[in-house]
Parts: structure tokens; sequence; C-alpha cells
């Protein structure tokens, strides 16, 4: 079976506010018979549960999620899920940690001053002749509507370009840069049905900047900054957490509906 992706709504997001998020853990108990206790948390026993519910849903929205459905068998396939309140970039904090890929003539340097007066900032160099820079890939569907956001700064006025790459077609967004932090954001949604995505920043030969906060996000303008470390919010073995699909039609294209997700840790 072909992977399977939840689907973005035509809004350009994948979920409606208030989403309830739930992180459940367990603890196995053994008593022994002094009375006495041992107890360990079970590493296989943790899990995650997204609670959504929509409302207005178009026609073609409905469509979408009960396709989806259809082609889990509800919740017997596993499916990629994008959380919609986390940043899917792994290692956001560490821009020196897999999976990230610099250029062979990029430099990286941590313990920059960050905007928020700590060291938790980077500064890239290029030292080389041609354009380079750093960039991370994920399995996610190419032509999704994402949201491509990192805080940056540099000596003097220049410009740092933002690329947004699919399996055939890509996005490159100029965005000017000043000795102040900023927060540049890169948003788009490319022409493309293929599966993976890359994102990630170009330099110029010679260019330094220092950067903090990278973030995807899979919706159309950036929410506040979410700190990853080794994993990102990008789950590739979620369940639906219902047996049916329930959908309520209000009116003629205007629709609601509700259920849970879910996934092991």
């Amino acid at each position: 079976m072909a992977s399977l992706f939840y689907p973005q709504l035509a809004s350009g997001a994948t979920a409606q506010y208030p989403i309830r998020k739930l992180r459940l853990a367990r603890t196995v108990k053994n008593v022994l018979p002094d009375g006495s206790m041992i107890s360990f948390s079970d590493p296989n026993g943790a899990r995650l549960i997204w609670e959504l519910a929509y409302m207005e849903l178009t026609d073609a929205d409905v469509e979408a999620l009960q396709a989806h459905f259809n082609a889990c068998a509800g919740p017997f396939h596993a499916f990629t899920f994008i959380d919609p309140t986390d940043n899917m970039l792994v290692s956001s904090s560490d821009m020196s940690a897999a999976p990230w890929v610099r250029g062979s003539n990029v430099q990286l340097t941590t313990g920059a001053l960050d905007p928020n007066g700590g060291n938790a900032a980077v500064t890239l160099t290029n030292t080389g002749q041609v354009n380079e820079g750093i960039n991370q890939t994920l399995q996610v569907p190419s032509g999704y509507q994402y949201c491509f956001s990192v805080y940056a700064a540099s000596t003097g006025q220049s410009a740092l370009t933002a690329t947004l790459q699919g399996s055939v077609a890509q996005q490159n967004t100029s965005l000017p840069l000043g000795s102040n932090w900023t927060r540049l954001v890169a948003t788009g949604k490319l022409i493309d049905t293929g599966i993976g995505l890359t994102v990630g920043l170009v330099l110029e030969p010679g260019q330094q900047v220092q950067l903090y906060g990278p973030q995807l996000e899979a919706q159309v303008i950036p929410s506040r900054y979410r700190p990853t470390q080794e994993t990102g919010g990008v789950y590739p073995s979620a369940h639906w957490g219902v047996d049916q699909l329930s959908i309520t039609a209000m009116a003629p294209d205007l629709s609601s509906t509700a259920f849970s997700i879910e996934t092991s840790l």
C-alpha cells in the first residue's frame, strides 16, 4: 500500500482550533509479598492523542477527509500526520545536528547571542565561491501549503534566500536582512504531487548570518516558535481513533465533524 498522508484543507491548514492534545504514559507496578512496590515507566506505553473538531467544512474538504478515512480502513492502517500544534523540523534548537545538511564550505558556530538574550543562536558563514547553505528534508507531501520561518540577523544590509523544494518543483524567496533580529517568513504551495520536501537557507559567497528558531508548519502564516530536539511534529505511524467518521451537514457546502487521531511514541 502506498504511503498515506492526512489531508490538508482547502484553507491551507490541517486542523481548526480549538485543538486538544493529550500525552498519555503508562507505569508498570509490581507489588511484592511484603507489600512493597516496584514501579517503572513502560517505554512502549506512551502515546499522543489529538482531539480535532471542524466547523463550516466545504464539500471538497469533507470528501478529502472521508476518502482518507476509507483509504486507511478506519483505524486499521497507519498514516503520516503533521501535528498542527508543533514544529515539523527535527533539531530546530541545534542546527549542527542531523538531519540538517550543510554545504561543504558552510561553517557553523554555536553559542551566538539569540533574540531572547540567550546564546542559542548559530552563526553560518559561506567560505566558498558559490552559493551554499543548510537544509533539512522531510517525508511529507510536496504540494501542501507550508510556512518556513527563522529569526535572522546580519552585519549590514543583505538578503537571505529561503527555499522550498519538492519532488519536482522549487520556490526560492529572497528575504531582506538587517543588523537587528527579524523573523523571516517564506510561505507557499508548490505545484507538485510528489512526496518529499526540502526546506533551507542559501548564503551567497562570503556571506555570514546569525540564525535562531527555524520552524516549518503546514499552514499559511507562522505561529510562535516551538523548539524541537530529536523529533519534530511529523508522525508517520498515526491512526484514526474512531471506527466511523460522522459528518453533520448544516447546509449545502457547510458541514462539521469531530474525531481523534493517535500515535504511539
